[in-house]
């Protein structure tokens, strides 16, 4: 009777304290969420750290794993790419197909400007998760592969709703590559409010701000970013090219340099800096960079076209049309920028009547910075 009463206690003990692991585990995981819902990105990854420690015992592999991914991308929204890769590797060393890693992976090495590697971590996610297509036309817009872009996101479309905020950001770039700068403008703005816990996609609208000339809202949404995430590098690197273009050269010149400090392979912070050498006759340095650019990001379409620039300006044209040449053929968008490049082919052929319609629309249709294309019409 009493080896009952014994065994029975024991066992009231143990459930007791699994009832206190699972409470545990339960009051970690929610305050994690929290933390995430209120943009509190290193509370988020702190509570989950802390679970992990733990709770490790009473957590199955799956929730492990998934743990592992939601760290990889608060690591990722940070700026902590090695960390975020890190904790990605971890989530799928446990053996299941996690969407969710691939996805990060994949972003990580679009912000290292590597997008080989990136469709090949995209190309992992499962066939039936939009996050495939949408991975391949980041990539594709990153590159400036507008049709490749638009493909992609066709395909999106078939999957989810065009109210997804995610397929609605996408939108508004595709949009602005096929040169519907207005259209996709209004679609930015509409979207943005959606969007405010997810730095990854407010940054993408604070790139097609700028890349609009709306210099102004891209820095609201990059200085909005560094407060949650103060080591993002792509947030500096947007502030650098609104600085540079507002005409704040030793500001555009700090940012550039801190985004690069944060991530050597943040290449669209090093064209800010092509485009600062450029503008202080430093040639040299300007080509240097601009080759360092390619040596990193072969496909980076933007690299070959401040690259041409280099030239360009300083009348290398045999040189400054390989380039441009280069550029076109990785780029089909109708930007400012690439119509400024379409001019410059012109101007180098010698078709300067067809150079001087394009610099004229291109200067008559674009609130811009680009006394480049005064300067050559």
């Amino acid at each position: 009777m009493d080896e009952n009463k014994e065994n029975r206690g024991s066992n009231e003990t143990a459930g007791s304290v699994a009832k206190t692991g699972a409470r545990m585990e339960e009051m970690l995981m929610r305050e994690a969420y929290e933390s995430m819902s209120k943009c509190h990105y290193r509370e988020a990854v702190e509570r989950f750290d802390e679970l992990m420690r733990r709770c490790r015992v009473a957590l199955d592999d799956k929730q492990k794993s998934l743990i592992h991914s939601e760290m990889g991308t608060l690591y990722f929204w940070l700026g902590d790419y090695e960390t975020a890769d890190r904790q990605c590797e971890n989530a799928l060393a446990y053996g299941f197909d996690n969407d969710q890693a691939y996805v990060i992976l994949g972003r990580i090495a679009v912000a290292r400007f590597q997008f080989s590697i990136a469709n090949g971590y995209f190309s992992k996610i499962s066939d039936n998760n939009p996050e495939k297509n949408f991975g391949f036309c980041l990539v594709a817009i990153k590159t400036r592969d507008t049709k490749s872009a638009s493909s992609y996101l066709s395909s999106v479309a078939k999957m989810i709703s065009k109210n997804d905020k995610q397929y609605r950001v996408y939108f508004s770039y595709v949009e602005l590559l096929q040169g519907n700068a207005k259209e996709a403008l209004n679609e930015a703005r509409a979207v943005i409010a959606e969007c405010g816990k997810d730095p990854f996609l407010m940054l993408l609208l604070a790139e097609i701000f700028i890349t609009a000339g709306n210099y102004g809202e891209a820095v609201q949404i990059a200085n909005g970013a560094l407060i949650n995430c103060p080591k993002n590098d792509q947030a500096y690197a947007i502030k650098a090219h609104a600085a540079y273009a507002e005409e704040n050269f030793g500001a555009a010149s700090e940012f550039a340099r801190e985004a690069v400090n944060l991530n050597p392979k943040n290449v669209y912070a090093k064209t800010a800096l092509v485009k600062l050498a450029m503008r202080s006759g430093n040639y040299s340095a300007a080509e240097s960079i601009g080759s360092e650019i390619l040596r990193d990001s072969p496909q980076y379409s933007l690299g070959h076209a401040n690259l041409g620039d280099v030239y360009f300006i300083q009348g290398r044209y045999e040189l400054a049309q390989i380039e441009y040449e280069q550029t076109m053929e990785l780029m089909d968008s109708q930007t400012k920028g690439a119509r400024l490049r379409q001019a410059r082919m012109k101007y180098i052929e010698g078709d300067f009547a067809s150079a001087a319609l394009i610099l004229e629309g291109l200067v008559e249709g674009y609130h811009t910075y680009y006394d480049d294309a005064m300067c050559d019409l």
